[in-house]
């Protein structure tokens, strides 16, 4: 019979965030729609691991103290959508954990206990969104928390409880394409509901062996998996400064470009190698300086090591910050951008004070967006979330942010983040900027072009691999919808251009991204110039996976 202590638990917790970590990159691939841009299971994973990470080299006594690090952990590592809902899933297991005298003294996490806490987990993440979709992640939790009650009450082992979870969760997922007609048409289950029960298995594993589920080394989207080796926007790493003396200056074993070409294969950044006489001068940014010092102490003996480490650097810095913050600014406007040319336009011509960073391989976490907020020290900050996977997110950091008002403007795209940053009047209170704005976002018309990555029908559209893909948003529809697709570029844009060009239309702006060609380029001043009467303005946005942007105004 298998009890659950503060260390069974742990192990349970990081053999889920492994396992999913070994399988995110399937779930990133259950997406709706035939472009590349899912993202649901690398935000789940990194909340996970997020959690687990605050859970390292601590020995906690209580489950009071163990569920409060491991909720905070989850909450402040949010990305996404997927991420928000499954942190408020955690949340309301640990609620009573936390908050109730009751188990202050409990040593054993009891079955009676665990299936209390996963109806109380079902409760957060339904309160988590506003309007609940059956067919989802919210379906997967509540089948499994409902099943376990009925069938496991009188339980006494724990492993049984979790394994009948786990098989409940199974067919809950199975069955979501039959809750969720998009799903049944596109051939996939939820991704959300994938990735909770890819974390369940993984605790299951956990739990019956007593040890954690191996965690994959090399990942890479060309077997299915996801290499996260590579420094990413939020670790800095380590700057590493070093002095070499060399012991053979002549020895072919020594070769300054060979040294500088080896040093930026081990994902060295910021690098600087330089040879004076007999020494070794080497400045690298790295997230392995371990790796860096091994191999050139080969070449001698070191005069001068200095190792910083800049992640918490950065964090220092952010927390002196929120502590010294006066909102001096009477406000600010933060929109979320997918691109280094999208971010300049809105800094420039839209007068945004900040942005932020999102793509499809990463999206901003919780406490990204409460940092963002603190910069720009602010008593009114509007933040402009520019797609629908970022709302529950900046949502989080709202509830959690203490010291500016805080107003989220629920657009969903960059058409409707221009038109809110554009709404903006410095002269109006902040309620009433956040009802203009979010009043004016459904003026403005949007649509994309991209590549299809799979063979699907939706909306009535079929679609292949490899052929141009159009969706929009037009006056008449203001829900996303594929709207073209064919391997001819100018039908598809023209399709596209018929549906979200409305007759009133003044002027579209369109940001090229970093696939975009000149050909295609100069077929969409063709199409516009031949066609209709409207300003256009092409602007480099640099954003991946969407060749082109379409803004319509």
């Amino acid at each position: 019979m298998k009890k659950i202590d503060l260390k069974i638990l742990k192990t349970m917790l990081i053999s889920g965030a492994n396992n999913l970590y070994n399988h995110h990159y399937e779930v990133d691939k259950l997406n709706v729609f035939p472009v590349p841009d899912g993202d649901t299971g690398t935000n789940m994973n990194l909340t996970m691991m997020n959690g687990v990470k605050g859970l390292d080299n601590k020995d906690f006594t209580t489950f009071k103290e163990f569920g409060k690090e491991f909720s905070r952990g989850l909450i402040m590592g949010a990305r996404g959508n997927s991420g928000v809902i499954l942190s408020q899933i955690f949340r309301g297991f640990f609620h009573d954990f936390v908050h109730n005298k009751e188990y202050t003294d409990m040593k054993v996490l009891k079955p009676q206990y665990i299936l209390k806490a996963l109806m109380q987990a079902k409760e957060y993440a339904y309160k988590a969104v506003m309007k609940p979709v059956e067919g989802t992640i919210l379906t997967v939790i509540k089948d499994g928390a409902s099943k376990v009650n009925e069938e496991c009450k009188d339980e006494k082992d724990s492993l049984v409880v979790f394994q009948a979870l786990l098989k409940a969760m199974q067919d809950s997922l199975t069955l979501t394409p039959t809750l969720l007609p998009i799903l049944k048409k596109v051939g996939v289950v939820d991704s959300g509901g994938a990735g909770l029960v890819y974390i369940i298995e993984g605790m299951v594993y956990g739990l019956k062996h007593n040890k954690p589920i191996a965690i994959s080394k090399k990942l890479s989207p060309e077997n299915n998996k996801f290499d996260f080796s590579v420094n990413n926007d939020e670790e800095f790493g380590y700057c590493t400064e070093l002095i070499v003396k060399l012991n053979h200056i002549d020895s072919p074993d020594f070769d300054l470009s060979k040294t500088r070409s080896d040093l930026e294969e081990m994902k060295g950044q910021s690098l600087v190698v330089v040879e004076d006489q007999n020494l070794l001068k080497v400045h690298v940014h790295t997230l392995q300086p371990g790796e860096i010092l091994n191999y050139l102490q080969k070449f001698g003996e070191f005069l001068a090591v200095k190792v910083d480490n800049m992640t918490e650097q950065a964090k220092a810095h952010s927390q002196t910050i929120i502590a010294t913050r006066k909102l001096a600014n009477p406000y600010a406007v933060i929109a979320f951008v997918p691109g280094k040319g999208i971010d300049a336009f809105f800094k420039e011509q839209l007068n945004v004070a900040e942005t932020i960073f999102y793509s499809n391989k990463i999206n901003p976490a919780t406490d990204d967006i409460l940092r963002t907020i603190a910069a720009v020290d602010a008593k009114v900050v509007y933040i402009l979330p520019n797609d629908s996977n970022l709302l529950l997110t900046a949502e989080q950091a709202k509830k959690l942010e203490k010291k500016s008002k805080v107003f989220i403007i629920p657009t969903v795209n960059i058409a409707q983040g221009m038109r809110a940053a554009l709404s903006f009047n410095s002269s109006l209170s902040g309620k009433e900027n956040s009802r203009i704005m979010t009043n004016e976002i459904n003026n403005v018309n949007y649509g994309y072009l991209s590549i299809a990555d799979r063979n699907v029908e939706i909306d009535d559209i079929e679609i292949k691999k490899n052929h141009y893909i159009t969706a929009g948003i037009s006056k008449n529809n203001r829900k996303l919808k594929i709207l073209a697709s064919s391997e001819d570029f100018n039908i598809t844009v023209k399709k596209l251009f018929d549906k979200i060009l409305w007759k009133s239309t003044e002027i579209i702006t369109i940001f090229k991204g970093k696939t975009a060609t000149e050909e295609q380029i100069a077929n969409l001043t063709k199409i516009l110039e031949d066609n209709y009467d409207i300003e256009y303005e092409f602007v480099d946005g640099q954003q991946s996976i969407y060749n082109f942007l379409f803004v319509v105004e």
